[in-house]
């Protein structure tokens, strides 16, 4: 009856700390996995611990094949056993028991796993070694009872147990409890159940998903291809499809990954139910509470398109097919059409057409877990969205006395609610670490099933919702669906036959808006998107950057970073810090004071552009803070990306001098204000130039009129000498013919020629 089970010990090291809190956090991972989830959508776990005054011990409680036990087959459970302390814990025992009466409904059973009181009539089953636990390790102790020794063995009919196992260590114990669903055969009513399973990647901030990151979901074992093997032969479950899968696949051209280009083929081909998602699975329910009248769309992807991956143009793979064009008329005209000149270039896809999927549903919105209020729903129902899914955690089906078919409607919209239990559960199976971890969580599942199958009335139809955070399907994807679908008490339903259903009698919406903190986050981004958008007028197409901030912003908002986590925070802190770099990558650089000694001019100032792949237009303008300075116009100038470039401000100056402070704005060819204002502070002067040009005339009036007296002195002066010289001559004309007597006489005595002094006139 006792079994020696392997045990797995951490040896002592000098970390001890670390390896405390390592192995608190295993301990944490397994009693969720092994506990199970109240109606209400709380989890509740499978064993709670009872440990004695001092220790530490946890423990929790699985059974075997999914916690369903046939006749004649013998109990087996494991027991995982952790002591996330520094102490380590002598050898001791683990006992199981089980609690002969059965339990009526979930809810019962949901309370007696979480009850810490002892069980009445709990009878014992065999016993088991617990070797050593040194500190931080963990033990998984197997323990078995024979299938004659069941207290239930007898029983016809099936039924929900709770089992338990106690452990003791030296002076310390500890309690698990768990479940297992009595099955003695024969035919059980069955709910008919629907799953949704949303096909969307990791939670990202690029609106695109990159090549690489797309060669690797879709490798043999890659997220995406593990999703599509796991339908295999499901072809009831229906199929959310994020829209920027598809788009990063088809945008890529002949570049993009040969096995994306397979998996692309591979889901067009589902014979499944499909619908799309929101592109990049934004959170639909959050965009209307942060105060948008309707869900965001892309509106350009032509950012992410190269033109040289489309020669040849790829294979259209998943397109929903068109009628052919009708050909144009023939025409009588014999004149042969011209032969172009030039080649054309390669045809690029539309963002239509990146985004065309033949969906076989539509309208469907599917906003993530209790986030929905009834205020949400007209605006989505406006949008198109006239059939929401939301979780059982925004309904009251936790107060309902039965389970509730998942149909409900409000106003125009029809409502369809997941069990959240059962959803949890799943959930739980699909992502699963080891066989221990998923025989846990699908005890749970049969242990919920069993139970709605022995409410009255109808077999209920029912929705199980899966998540979208990461991984949104683990490695027992498959494992799970077959496991689901081949229980007793449940049959595969497609989607409108759960849509279908009656609404059950006070099943209702329960508002659930999203957290403070994370709407005003939603509105911050959503605020920043206007802003670049404005921002983006400034380039030659302007879609190159709203595009691309469209996409991004989708894809921050996705449904899967809605989960409480420091990287949604550290995402949002990103995205805002690229959106105020980008607002501040056109800007004017400092200028030092300016001296102005013209009465106009251009003042000449560096306005950088540093956006690394795009050119830019700006028009700089400038305004005087007074009158001695005007500005004439403002000035357009193109920048080419990450560069420099000198406008030039046309300015006259006006009577007086002083400082003026010019105040310097950046505008896109809109209008828009583009990045921060600054100033400049020119000095004028522009009466230097009047009166250096009044010190040049006087200067050149002095010379010239020096000139001009000089020149008429110098005339004046040569007229009177010609006047003296013609007068002598007109007096010795005048004069009688002397003989030579006289001139010999007048020559004088000594021969001089003078005459004496008595003989001078006037003498």
């Amino acid at each position: 009856m006792t079994a020696t089970s392997p045990t797995l010990r951490r040896g002592a090291s000098l970390r001890a700390r670390l390896r405390v809190a390592s192995a608190a956090l295993a301990v944490g991972a397994l009693a969720v996995l092994a506990g199970v989830v109240h109606p209400s959508g709380s989890a509740v776990a499978a064993g709670p611990t009872r440990a004695a005054a001092g220790a530490a011990l946890t423990a929790s409680i699985t059974a075997d094949d999914a916690g369903v036990l046939t006749p004649g087959k013998d109990l087996g459970v494991s027991v995982t056993v952790s002591n996330p302390t520094d102490t380590a814990f002598e050898s001791g025992t683990v006992s199981l028991w089980v609690d002969p009466a059965a339990q009526n409904d979930r809810s019962a059973l949901a309370s007696w796993l979480s009850s810490t009181d002892p069980v009445s009539g709990a009878v014992d089953l065999g016993t088991a070694q617990l070797n050593t636990l040194e500190p931080g390790s963990s033990a998984v102790v197997r323990v078995s009872a024979p299938a004659a020794s069941l207290p239930f063995a007898g029983r016809t009919t099936s039924a929900v147990f709770g089992i338990g196992a106690t452990v003791d260590a030296g002076s310390s114990d500890t309690t698990a409890r768990g479940s297992v669903v009595w099955y003695p055969g024969g035919t059980a009513k069955q709910a008919s159940v629907n799953v949704a399973l949303p096909i969307v990647t990791p939670s990202g901030t690029n609106g695109i998903i990159p090549a690489d990151d797309l060669a690797t979901y879709t490798a043999p074992n890659g997220i995406l291809t593990r999703e599509l093997d796991g339908l295999s032969g499901h072809t009831t479950v229906t199929v959310g499809i994020d829209p920027m899968i598809i788009a990063s696949i088809r945008v890529l051209g002949n570049a993009a990954p040969a096995s994306a280009v397979d998996w692309l083929g591979r889901l067009a081909d589902l014979p499944n139910e499909t619908f799309s998602l929101g592109y990049g699975d934004a959170d639909l329910a959050g965009q209307i509470q942060a105060g948008l009248p309707a869900p965001l769309q892309p509106t350009s992807l032509a950012y992410a398109i190269d033109p040289k991956n489309f020669t040849p143009a790829p294979t259209p793979v998943g397109e929903p097919a068109t009628a052919s064009p009708t050909p144009a008329p023939k025409t009588s005209s014999t004149t042969p059409s011209p032969t172009p000149t030039t080649t054309p270039g390669p045809v690029l896809p539309t963002m239509d057409e990146l985004l065309a999927w033949d969906y076989t549903l539509t309208g469907v919105a599917w906003p993530g877990d209790k986030t929905v209020r009834r205020a949400d729903l007209p605006p989505l129902a406006a949008a198109g969205l006239k059939t929401t899914i939301v979780s059982g955690s925004n309904t009251n089906a936790a107060d309902l006395g039965t389970t509730p078919n998942a149909t409900l409607s409000s106003g125009d919209t029809r409502i369809l609610a997941s069990d959240q239990p059962l959803s949890d559960a799943l959930r739980q199976a699909i992502s699963a670490p080891s066989d221990v971890a998923w025989n846990s969580a699908m005890s749970k599942v049969n242990a919920q099933l069993e139970l709605i199958a022995q409410e009255s009335g109808d077999a209920r139809r029912l929705l199980v919702a899966l998540d979208r955070s990461w991984p949104s399907s683990g490695t027992q994807f498959e494992r799970t669906l077959n496991a689901l679908f081949s229980s007793p008490w449940s049959a595969p339903a497609s989607f409108p036959s759960v849509a279908g259903a009656p609404q059950t009698s006070g099943f209702d919406l329960v508002d659930s808006p999203e957290s403070a903190d994370r709407i005003t986050d939603i509105s911050a981004l959503v605020q920043d998107e206007g802003a670049l958008g404005q921002f983006a007028t400034v380039l030659d197409d302007p879609t190159t950057l709203t595009g691309r901030t469209r996409s991004d912003l989708l894809a921050v908002l996705a449904v899967s970073w809605l989960n409480p986590r420091t990287d949604w925070n550290a995402a949002v802190a990103k995205e805002r810090a690229a959106t105020t770099k980008t607002l501040h990558s056109i800007r004017i650089l400092p200028t030092e004071n300016v001296n102005l000694v013209s009465a106009q001019g251009s003042i000449p100032f560096t306005v950088s552009n540093g956006l690394t792949d795009e050119a830019v237009t700006i028009v700089l303008s400038a305004a005087p803070s007074n009158g001695r300075l005007e500005v004439d116009q403002s000035t357009t100038k193109r920048i080419v990306k990450d560069s420099r470039a000198t406008v030039l401000i046309p300015v006259k100056a006006k009577v007086g001098n002083g400082q003026v402070v010019l105040s310097l704005h950046l505008y896109s060819p809109t209008g828009v204000p583009i990045g921060d204002p600054t100033s400049v502070t020119v000095d004028v002067h522009a009466d230097w130039e009047g009166i250096g040009a009044l010190i040049f005339g006087i200067l050149l009036v002095l010379l010239f009129g020096f000139g001009i007296v000089r020149n008429i002195l110098r005339r004046r002066s040569k007229r009177a000498e010609d006047a003296a010289d013609g007068a002598a001559d007109e007096a010795g004309s005048e004069a009688p013919a002397e003989s030579d007597t006289d001139v010999t006489r007048s020559e004088g005595s000594d021969g001089s020629g003078t005459p004496p002094p008595e003989e001078r006139p006037g003498g």
